[in-house]
């Protein structure tokens, strides 16, 4: 990326820069009364911000030859004003390589610092799985600040022998605090999935260790998922939105707990409810990013105007086509970040995720949890910020499951 920006840059800089070498000289020329030629070393100087050091020392030459012919047509070749003129240049020339080298120098740690940024960003979340275990999976995470690529927003899928288990949440917060407490919640969160039987001890586990590393203020809200493989859902609620159900008809049904749990970190127990899906049926989790984006207008994203359109394409063709619209209803610019992470119950059968030994584990990228030799390695997701909120007044028109 950064060979691209500097392969657009120095041509237009180093035109820009010789143009303002033309054009001193022409005002010198026209201007026979005023020396202009100590202003020649400008033509460097402006290179030195955008190009290459060759590229300003070859500008910087041509300004020196510039300044010594300068004295043929102002009569002054040779006086002591034209010598220190033709010093003058040669000085700021020789200034401007070396603020040349220097930013060279400065934009490859530039580039290798956000080189490891990406690394380990990648590795907090990992990508999900397009299949696993029968189910299929697409993500999406828009940051709201353009060097990053994730924040506070989060999602995780662990496959165990008895269930998948999903996690989608949003750390309240923005900045490096968000992010280390993602990396908290996604840690605790891997263990527990396996540890435990119950969702409600996973989602204890994980409460119990944001109230450890969190600040006074500081929670998580999430949203924790079983998928049983006689199409069974467990989901407990932690104060995050309610997911949304689409049937293959383009039917659609939110499921909202009759009893919305504190987010992680401020409450001990949490309770979990039961629904139901069928093949064909995806399951839409977000953040609040997404009900909560606005226009240039403050109106909010109509999400219900297109939650049907969800049921159309693949998975990934219907992330896209929901982020499009998204960007198009806040002229491009995100305020907030927001995950996305959308399930597909494929069959009626589930196949369970094993390892050598009978222990749970999750599935490696790219590879359904049932293919023949498939690994059992776990797989992971993107993040997001805090809502408050169990469910979105915003999406009430939307039928409500109990």
């Amino acid at each position: 990326m950064m060979a691209t920006m500097h392969s657009r840059m120095v041509p237009g800089g180093a035109a820009r820069a010789a143009l303002l070498l033309v054009l001193a000289i022409i005002a010198d020329i026209a201007l026979p009364d005023v020396t202009l030629t100590g202003f020649f070393g400008l033509a460097p100087l402006a290179a030195a911000a955008t190009c290459g050091p060759r590229t300003v020392a070859g500008i910087g030459s041509a300004a020196v030859v510039a300044a010594v012919l300068s004295g043929t047509w102002d009569q002054r070749f040779g006086s002591a004003q034209h010598l220190v003129a033709c010093l003058l240049v040669l000085a700021v020339a020789g200034f401007a390589v070396g603020v040349a080298v220097a930013r060279r120098r400065r934009e490859q740690e530039l580039g290798h610092v956000r080189n490891v940024a990406y690394v380990a960003q990648h590795a907090l979340l990992p990508a999900v799985p397009g299949r696993l275990a029968g189910v299929g999976f697409a993500t999406r995470y828009l940051s709201a600040a353009h060097e990053a690529l994730i924040g506070g927003d989060l999602y995780e899928v662990v496959a165990t022998p008895q269930t998948l288990r999903v996690i989608i949440g949003d750390v309240r917060g923005k900045g490096l605090p968000a992010v280390r407490l993602t990396a908290v919640v996604l840690g605790a969160f891997r263990e527990a999935a396996v540890t435990w039987l119950d969702l409600e001890q996973v989602a204890a586990a994980c409460g119990r260790a944001v109230a450890r590393e969190a600040d006074t203020e500081d929670f998580v809200t999430a949203l924790l998922v079983d998928m049983h493989s006689d199409g069974t859902l467990r989901l407990l609620n932690a104060g995050h939105p309610s997911p949304v159900l689409v049937t293959p008809n383009g039917g659609v049904r939110r499921l909202s707990m009759p009893l919305s749990s504190p987010p992680l970190g401020i409450a001990e127990s949490y309770a979990a409810g039961s629904d139901r899906w069928e093949p064909g049926d995806r399951l839409m989790m977000f953040t609040d990013g997404l009900i909560e984006a606005r226009d240039r207008d403050g109106q909010f994203f109509p999400f219900d105007d297109h939650v049907e359109e969800l049921a159309r394409g693949s998975l990934d063709e219907a992330l896209d086509h929901l982020t499009t619209q998204l960007r198009a209803h806040v002229g491009g610019e995100l305020k907030d970040d927001l995950a996305l992470l959308a399930a597909e119950r494929l069959s009626d059968r589930v196949p369970r995720a094993r390892r050598a030994g009978g222990g749970p584990a999750a599935v490696a990228p790219g590879r359904d949890e049932g293919d023949p030799g498939a690994d059992s390695d776990g797989a992971a997701g993107d993040g997001r910020e805090a809502s408050s909120s169990g469910r979105d007044p915003r999406s009430a028109s939307l039928p409500a499951s109990s």
